[in-house]
């Protein structure tokens, strides 16, 4: 399974069982975006998945599955707007 589909069905896990193991997210927050190399690798080899693992981690957080503190909401945010901008060609795609 890809790591998109993991955040997909984690997300509907939330929404079945109403999961809100703060941990869970954070923990893949940490692994797969927040973390630079990671990051530049997901980016690289997939930017649509990359944005969709972003995408999954905001809406746990709107649908109240998960409350990251605003530092680590913020950043999720800013690599959303970048992988997005760089997905529509308003960004230069990561070299």
């Amino acid at each position: 399974m890809l790591i998109f589909q993991h955040m997909t069905a984690l997300i509907g896990w939330g929404g079945t069982v109403n999961f809100q193991e703060g941990w869970v997210y954070d923990q893949a927050a940490d692994t797969y975006a927040l973390d630079a190399e990671m990051a530049e690798k997901l980016r690289k080899a997939n930017p649509e998945a990359f944005r969709n693992i972003v995408g999954r981690m905001l809406e746990a957080n709107g649908r109240g599955f998960w409350k990251p503190d605003e530092e680590k909401l913020r950043e999720l945010r800013a690599l959303y707007d970048m992988a997005d901008e760089e997905l529509e060609g308003i960004r230069d795609k990561v070299s």
